[in-house]
């Protein structure tokens, strides 16, 4: 490949969305995960201010981003040899991306809600719950919650590896592109 080429790379901007939206799911999905490993108390407390916390910054951080795709549009993507099958497939795998970084979230909200807990905000406020607690719905609630963020992780991992793909076997620029200057 020539290192001179060219190629349209995302803006700086959308490149620290994506790749801190990626890092807060792989916390707060990693929190979700072992939360019962903590000790009652204090530890599991701290735990579960995280998780909640990283969802409210992944919610954030979706809605930043959608505003900037529309100020700041994206390069075009790129027709490689993965053909118009691959953009398809791209196209439907960001669109789920966005969805479920969505609908996670809010699913752990109405889980708190449905606990009869408050929403914390960051420890600076809280919003009181809607509803009186609700196990039924809980349990619900709970349950979308983990389908959801267990959705987020695997097609986040199968959009990660299609990315090492297309840089390590179809030896294209479609990784370069989310990657900074000093990087690729």
């Amino acid at each position: 490949m020539n290192s001179e080429r060219t190629f349209d790379r995302y803006s700086a901007t959308a490149q620290f969305f994506h790749w801190m939206s990626a890092l807060l799911v792989a916390i707060a999905w990693t929190l979700g995960q072992t939360r019962d490993d903590f000790a009652r108390g204090e530890p599991r407390r701290l735990v579960d201010f995280a998780h909640v916390s990283s969802g409210q910054i992944i919610l954030t951080l979706l809605l930043l981003r959608l505003i900037w795709r529309l100020v700041s549009p994206p390069p075009p993507k790129q027709l490689t040899s993965a053909g118009v099958w691959g953009v398809r497939a791209a196209n439907l795998a960001q669109t789920l991306l966005y969805i479920l970084l969505l609908a996670a979230p809010a699913a752990g909200v109405i889980t708190l809600f449905a606990e009869g807990k408050p929403l914390p905000l960051f420890g600076l406020a809280t919003v009181p719950s809607p509803w009186i607690k609700d196990k039924a719905l809980e349990h619900t609630a709970k349950e979308i919650h983990e389908w959801l963020a267990n959705g987020l992780i695997l097609i986040a991992l199968l959009h990660a590896g299609a990315a090492l793909t297309h840089h390590f076997r179809l030896k294209d620029d479609t990784l370069r592109r989310m990657l900074p200057r000093w990087i690729g």
